[in-house]
């Protein structure tokens, strides 16, 4: 049985690696180390780590915190737990840490039974999360094909859909353009955006985005992810949005 795999998001070096070394010794794996928002995106763009769990510091090094990062981080790792470690226990501090939906809150100095605890039950919650979301997107699946094939008729007859934040994509041509400058993307992040075009202002699940990148065969849903991360740092942030993880829309002007 694989290692849960568990990002640290921690400003103090000595903190980071104490809490690396205890991850190990409760027999988690831990994936990597980031000191702010930057090197985060980086590890999880360019070394394509995808983490089963977060553990993140509120307050780290660069303007952003962790509750916003957490923010961020939600509509790019679907289903992945945060949990919070500071040393921070204001109540309005945890008001905004419980705004992004995190699945836990220690406070430091932190017992290592508690942090194994935390991390089992954030773990076993998110499982649960994620399997009833998928049997609510089953089971919507079959009218939401039939919406998005009677609207790959209606919206053919448009050559172009103007979005949100500049960006125009040609259909006709399967170019998306940002201004009057095309925007270099791979086939597969063009598919993504000509398929969410296809039905813009609409959410389009998942399964569908999956099936029309890899036809053949699904490439499952960390690939996918892994693909819509690269996808969002080449365009505006908000121009791809997660609707309740219940599917995906493009934004239209």
């Amino acid at each position: 049985m694989s290692k849960i795999k568990i990002l640290i998001v921690e400003d103090e070096p000595i903190i980071a690696l104490n809490l690396k070394q205890v991850l190990s010794e409760l027999g988690y794996e831990p994936c990597g180390i980031a000191n702010n928002r930057c090197n985060t995106m980086k590890l999880l763009n360019e070394k394509n780590i995808l983490p089963d769990l977060i553990l993140m510091d509120i307050y780290l090094q660069g303007p952003t915190t962790g509750i916003e990062l957490a923010n961020e981080l939600k509509d790019i790792l679907i289903n992945t737990p945060v949990i919070f470690l500071t040393a921070n226990s204001e109540l309005s501090t945890i008001k905004k840490a419980s705004e992004t939906l995190a699945y836990g809150y220690l406070i430091k100095p932190y017992k290592k039974s508690h942090l194994q605890a935390a991390i089992e039950i954030a773990i076993k919650k998110a499982q649960e999360d994620k399997k009833n979301n998928f049997d609510l997107n089953s089971i919507k699946n079959i009218n939401k094909t039939l919406e998005y094939r009677l609207d790959l008729k209606k919206e053919s007859k448009s050559r172009t859909v103007k979005l949100k934040y500049g960006y125009l994509f040609d259909k006709e041509k399967e170019i998306l353009y940002f201004g009057d400058e095309p925007v270099k993307l791979t086939l597969k992040e063009i598919k993504i955006i000509k398929i969410l075009c296809h039905t813009p202002g609409q959410n389009v699940s998942q399964e569908q985005l999956e099936y029309a990148i890899w036809q053949d065969e699904p490439a499952g849903y960390a690939a996918f992810r892994s693909l819509l991360f690269r996808l969002r740092n080449k365009i505006h942030k908000d121009l791809i949005k997660n609707q309740n993880n219940t599917g995906y829309k493009i934004e239209l002007l």
